[in-house]
């Protein structure tokens, strides 16, 4: 938004802040204030056609996101959005001293003049194709990442004595994945809770899409079960997580959102499956070592630390479309195999 000028120099050099967006050199905005300022014609035309006025984003000759793994928790929809119209045609004049636009620009050609840089803590799909899709420089596509060395996974800190074991489901193509896991953990997974009774049981969900479709499907086996999510109120968290300690609901979801913002703490668990893996490394550790924490030694509601820690387990379901989050939990050489 608009905020107060001002203008900091050095040595002949100047900056001035909250300029015109048509007078900038530099733009510095998240996704989605780009959208807002846009809707509410914060860019100095009048709004246009075809979801606000982005005219500013059509000479853009560097383009830099920075902390993708962040926007990715937030809505990576923002993102694409801007990408898809940066470089496009603009729909008005808007003051252009034409004299001074390259030749290219006027044939519709500046997106492959154009560099696209992605910062991001970790590689992941959604952000690795809008890279593909949108980095159309004339000098091709460079990808830089770390391979993980096995005593620098995030199992290393691990520290509870736990079985824990990755399930790899086969997988035809990356549309079908959320449904070929969701078919596997209703044949194969949940079966063995209900039917065994296995109290104490933490689901971890990856997006809200997986949360609510193991939700109608513990609702449709009227199951007993509590949800922590990133859209419940405090109340609702904290009541849910007090019945789950006390041992009164059998069964949790916890989104990954709900973690990677809140980072609950959440006593009473003794297994823990992860319906997919997450993306972030440490959230592996961070639910792992959260197993027995607040059971006494019969896993009842003590205020003791799980003494029988053999018992704890994991089941991780992955496919091989996450062979990225497993080699940051696992290692690259374990994730090889």
């Amino acid at each position: 938004g608009k905020g107060k000028k001002g203008a900091a120099g050095r040595g002949g050099a100047s900056m001035r802040l909250y300029s015109d967006f048509y007078r900038s050199d530099v733009v510095l905005a998240s996704p989605l204030g780009l959208k807002m300022a846009a809707d509410n014609d914060g860019g100095g035309g009048d709004g246009g056609e075809g979801g606000g006025d982005f005219d500013y984003l059509s000479s853009v000759e560097i383009c830099l996101v920075g902390r993708a793994d962040v926007l990715l928790m937030q809505n990576w929809d923002h993102v694409n959005s801007v990408l898809n119209v940066l470089n496009r045609q603009p729909s008005k004049n808007n003051d252009t001293d034409f004299s001074r636009v390259r030749n290219y620009l006027l044939a519709g050609q500046a997106s492959h003049w154009r560099q696209l840089i992605v910062c991001s803590k970790f590689a992941d799909p959604y952000v690795l194709n809008s890279f593909k899709r949108h980095g159309t420089s004339l000098g091709g596509q460079t990808r830089v990442r770390r391979r993980v060395p096995s005593d620098d996974a995030s199992i290393c800190d691990v520290l509870v004595k736990a079985r824990q074991v990755f399930k790899r489901v086969p997988c035809e193509s990356v549309a079908s994945q959320g449904e070929t896991v969701l078919r596997y953990f209703k044949d194969q997974v949940l079966p063995r809770i209900l039917t065994n009774r296995q109290d104490r049981t933490m689901i971890f969900l990856p997006s809200y899409f997986d949360f609510v479709a193991v939700r109608n499907l513990l609702l449709e086996k009227e199951a007993s079960f509590v949800s922590v999510t990133e859209y419940a109120r405090v109340s609702e968290v904290s009541r849910g997580r007090a019945r789950f300690l006390q041992g009164r609901k059998r069964i949790m979801l916890y989104t990954g959102r709900a973690h990677y913002f809140l980072r609950h703490r959440i006593k009473g668990v003794r297994h823990l499956i992860l319906f997919g893996l997450p993306e972030c490394p440490e959230f592996y550790p961070d639910l792992m070592n959260a197993l027995g924490d607040g059971l006494g030694p019969k896993g009842g509601g003590g205020g003791g630390v799980l003494d029988a820690e053999a018992s704890a387990s994991c089941l991780a379901l992955f496919t091989r479309y996450e062979a990225r989050c497993l080699e940051r939990i696992v290692g690259t050489a374990h994730c090889e195999r």
